[in-house]
């Protein structure tokens, strides 16, 4: 059975450029979860190279555990694994997925701009980010590890540190860019997008912000 992770609400910092669109993006994450959107495309990142992905700098696709240069794969619970043709369907994912390093970014690129983004996201940590463009390559927002709800942060790889994670945006975006603003790595796998036009919900809420100034004024002011 699933398990839905409560529910909060939080605002981080936002820009004020007047040529910049802002979204509002509403996070909410499960354990073992799959897609909440009918008809959503999937990349499950088997393929040697997928279409909708590009690495730079310290950025790769690998497949298990490599304590050395602290990496570990995402763990598959309830229905997740399944859905996307993984396997084993529980436990640690063996097959191919993404795991991002300090001064590295995964970049997810869509033809079409889409309003939907969910992925398993493994080991979540406070300075694992995700930052959302326009077609004009304008920042409309961001989301952190510590900002999905229900996230242990504790550094550990049990299941419950691997989630679900559902993001929908008020403002359509092209491009998602993965990074690392602490250590040791971002880890994630699954990925499911489509163009829907979200609805208001009780969910966490985001403005648009910059991952490397967000997570440096919350390091500061701690």
């Amino acid at each position: 059975m699933k398990k839905y992770l409560s529910i909060s609400i939080a605002s981080i910092l936002a820009l004020s450029a007047p040529d910049i669109a802002k979204a509002q993006l509403y996070v909410t994450s499960a354990i073992g979860g799959i897609p909440t959107v009918s008809g959503a495309s999937l990349e499950n990142f088997d393929e040697p190279t997928p279409s909708i992905l590009t690495l730079s700098g310290s950025a790769y696709l690998v497949t298990g555990v490599n304590y050395r240069v602290a990496y570990v794969p995402p763990n598959f619970s309830g229905s997740t694994a399944a859905f996307f043709g993984e396997s084993p369907t529980s436990g640690s994912d063996s097959s191919q997925y993404v795991t991002v390093w300090g001064g590295g970014s995964a970049t997810l690129s869509f033809a079409t701009p889409q309003h939907y983004l969910e992925l398993l996201w493994g080991t979540i940590g406070a300075g694992d980010c995700l930052t959302f463009y326009d077609s004009a390559n304008n920042v409309i927002g961001t989301v952190f590890g510590n900002n999905v709800p229900g996230a242990p942060l504790d550094g550990f790889n049990n299941p419950n540190d691997t989630l679900y994670v559902d993001i929908t945006s008020t403002t359509a975006f092209s491009s998602v860019v993965a990074t690392e603003t602490a250590f040791p790595s971002f880890e994630f796998d699954d990925v499911a997008y489509a163009l829907v036009v979200p609805e208001p919900a009780s969910s966490v809420l985001f403005s648009a912000g910059l991952c490397t100034l967000g997570f440096a004024l919350r390091r500061k002011f701690a």
